[in-house]
């Protein structure tokens, strides 16, 4: 079975909020699978190569949920064993080292977008991302929030990657720069000068050794 999406959920102490990040993951890939099968869009990655031994299964868009977990002390895993019984696509990779869980996604994905995040976020935020990416967009970022990238640019931009969300936003756009592109973009909301400020420490806070505190 080909994997098109993966939504990776970057955990660390987040017992309060996996509940909604949880089901907001699962409500987008069923979304988008919906959607695809309807032919409301075209999803551009696919380029038909079944990997060997696996049967095309025509409009089918197949999506997987990773529960990556930076060592929480709180009851995150706790409660990820009870996410299990309600959403098959969920996988947990735990015990990871604070600040590697974007890394890992980019070792672990199996599918052709991925769509990530490290706190709760808005549903058609999450539509409208990998929406770009599938339709041929390089990434999509709501700047803060969420981050989707197409596969092959995800593996060489996030790969080594020790930090966080803000810090994957800015390697891929900086990536993308490189080569005289740019990705999709969208404002999470009417942010202030203070807000501002702190995505922008955030995104740099990797060249510093202190990836491990880029976190909401």
């Amino acid at each position: 079975m080909s994997i098109a999406l993966t939504i990776a959920l970057c955990l660390r102490d987040a017992e309060a909020q996996l509940p909604d990040m949880a089901r907001a993951a699962d409500e987008v890939g069923r979304i988008l699978a919906r959607e695809h099968a309807s032919g409301e869009w075209r999803d551009s990655t696919d380029a038909g190569d079944e990997p060997e031994g696996d049967e095309p299964e025509g409009d089918s868009l197949h999506f997987e949920v990773l529960a990556l977990d930076e060592s929480s002390r709180d009851n995150t895993l706790s409660v990820l064993s009870i996410l299990h019984g309600k959403i098959l696509e969920l996988v947990t990779v735990a015990n990871l080292a604070p600040g590697t869980a974007i890394m890992r996604t980019a070792r672990r994905a199996r599918g052709r977008v991925w769509l990530l995040v490290d706190g709760p976020f808005e549903v058609e935020h999450a539509l409208w991302a990998a929406r770009q990416v599938f339709c041929g967009d390089r990434a999509a970022l709501v700047p803060g929030e969420l981050l989707a990238v197409e596969r092959n640019l995800g593996q060489a931009t996030l790969g080594w990657l020790r930090g966080g969300l803000a810090g994957a936003q800015r390697e891929v756009e900086q990536m993308l720069a490189a080569h005289d592109q740019q990705g999709a973009w969208s404002p999470a909301r009417a942010w202030g000068r203070r807000e501002r400020t702190r995505l922008f420490v955030r995104g740099r806070l990797g060249q510093l050794g202190l990836g491990h505190l880029d976190r909401r």
